[in-house]
């Protein structure tokens, strides 16, 4: 890596670090804004010295531009599932078959693989169980929340520009 290129990488890291500081910290005070600048500039020269690198080459701008979208769409599905988690539990019958399904994805390395992973965590009804290669093993409360991995699937692909083959 060039020189000018990891001061870029650094910067660009130090920018996003900062955007977080800003929107958790709610304040737009100098001293608030200079600790946020100082501490995202430490943070980002530790990321490159410890891994090497400043940020996965899978993160470029147009993910960081679809990301808030995705974050919006990722919160509604959440909130869905947790109204049919919910009505399962309030049900009397409590009318679950739960299982653990394999899903063979198309996405194409880890980062997407681990967001879609995490994705399917984070949806009540669903727990990634495992990752190995391509291959899910998700526990499913009921087989129609089995349907809906697709769904978060091709969420995941729109955000890295991940276009399904075939």
């Amino acid at each position: 890596m060039t020189g000018s290129s990891d001061v870029r990488k650094k910067a660009l890291l130090a920018c996003i670090l900062f955007a977080f500081w800003v929107i958790f910290t709610a304040t737009v005070a100098l001293y608030d804004l200079v600790l946020g600048a100082i501490c995202s500039a430490f943070v980002a020269a530790l990321t490159v010295a410890l891994l090497g690198r400043a940020l996965d080459p899978r993160i470029t701008p147009m993910v960081l531009l679809r990301l808030p979208v995705f974050m919006v769409r990722l919160v509604w599905e959440i909130i869905k599932a947790n109204y049919d988690v919910a009505k399962i539990i309030l049900n009397p019958r409590l009318p679950i078959d739960p299982r653990i399904v394999e899903y063979r994805t198309y996405l194409p390395d880890d980062l997407p693989r681990t967001v879609f992973s995490d994705s399917i965590t984070l949806t009540p009804g669903t727990v990634t169980v495992e990752l190995e290669g391509d291959v899910l093993n998700v526990h499913c409360l009921c087989p129609y929340h089995e349907e809906g991995l697709a769904g978060l699937e091709k969420l995941v692909a729109w955000l890295f520009g991940v276009k399904r083959d075939g």
